[in-house]
């Protein structure tokens, strides 16, 4: 009879054992094969920015193509907050997707991690008028304790927020390049390569 029991036993961790190692090799080759289509797919300024932003906050690469490709209603210029809100709130980004999935705004996500917005990206309004600049006079003006920013705006400053400090660069240079392009992206590509001609390390 113990030997039947220790038999069962062993059969049901072996049992087990397999099925963990078939679950394994699907996921990894699906997540392959996510990875494969991503890499294959974008141009090379995507291919620059995801690069930059998997370097500047420390992230594996393919996690930032599989966001890409797995979550569409992440665009391409959000992940740059999403990639800050995961590095200083210390969350997976599951996380922060299943947030934005339920519909919350970023300045919603951001206070529900117990991050203040006008705090974290105060040295980065730097553009005179609407709507970061009167926003910001306003809030110094009457001292209030928080500024309610729309999406447009979290992901503008965020974006100014990673460029600036990958590169180097004064936040009014990356507002500057802005002006001449119609994309973050485009302001990285620049930079980017301006940097790497020069040999300089990032």
């Amino acid at each position: 009879m113990k030997n039947q029991g220790h038999l069962k036993k062993f059969i049901l961790k072996f049992s087990m054992m397999i099925v963990l190692i078939f679950e394994f090799l699907f996921s990894s080759s699906a997540y392959s094969k996510d990875i494969d289509f991503g890499m294959h797919l974008e141009n090379d300024e995507l291919k620059e920015f995801y690069l930059s932003i998997s370097d500047y906050y420390n992230v594996p690469v393919r996690d930032v193509y599989v966001v890409r490709d797995r979550y569409p209603f992440i665009k391409d210029e959000e992940l740059p907050i999403l990639f800050f809100i995961v590095k200083e709130a210390k969350l997976q980004p599951h996380i922060i997707l299943h947030y934005r999935k339920m519909g919350l705004s970023w300045y919603d996500i951001m206070v529900r991690v117990r991050l203040k917005p006008e705090q974290c990206f105060e040295r980065y309004i730097v553009i005179e008028g609407p709507p970061y600049g009167k926003a910001w006079g306003h809030y110094k003006k009457h001292q209030k304790r928080f500024i309610v920013f729309r999406d447009v705006d979290i992901v503008e400053l965020s974006n100014i927020h990673f460029i600036s400090n990958y590169y180097h660069e004064r936040p009014d240079i990356i507002v500057a390049a802005k002006k001449r392009y119609p994309k973050y992206i485009d302001v990285n590509r620049e930079f980017y390569r301006k940097h790497k001609t020069k040999g300089r390390g990032l």
